[in-house]
């Protein structure tokens, strides 16, 4: 009966560790299954957008101008007191701050910032294919499929 009691307690403080981990958590968000990462060559500027092709449902943007080696990053804000996106790719996290911006259309807001082509988690997105995106509340993974790859290569190199 005492081992029976100690297991019922040692559950409980498990679950409620548990909840309380969770609470402070992220949360993962599921975004559209047909996003892919598409590269774009737009004259003066190269651009990497997650997104819907052909279309302006995107979720992230990564752009610089040809050769500047500085990248804008642009995210969807799901949580607009956020102060960072976070990127973390093969292992490796960069930090980057950003502001709160009211789109083209008004609809909603977007966080921007830059960062340089060198940052540690765009070097490592470049070698493994995969990064996860956060800010504020939320996150989300992208991963390169095999036919996206050509274009994440090109821009790197024509933004370095």
């Amino acid at each position: 009966m005492k081992r029976k009691r100690a297991l019922f307690a040692f559950g409980v403080l498990a679950g409620v560790a548990a909840l309380a981990a969770c609470s402070h958590e992220q949360a993962r968000l599921s975004l559209n299954a047909n996003y892919g990462l598409f590269y774009n060559d737009q004259g003066e500027t190269v651009a990497l957008a997650y997104g819907l092709p052909n279309s302006d449902d995107v979720a992230l943007m990564l752009q610089c101008a040809k050769g500047s080696a500085r990248v804008e990053l642009t995210d969807t804000a799901r949580d607009t007191a956020a102060t960072a996106i976070v990127l973390t790719a093969d292992g490796r996290r960069t930090s980057v701050p950003v502001r709160a911006e009211a789109s083209e259309a008004g609809e909603s807001k977007l966080l921007t910032g830059q960062l340089p082509l060198s940052a540690p988690a765009l070097q490592g997105f470049r070698k493994a294919g995969v990064i996860e995106v956060s800010s504020g509340r939320s996150r989300y993974a992208i991963t390169v499929a095999q036919a996206q790859r050509p274009g994440v290569e090109r821009f790197f190199r024509v933004c370095g």
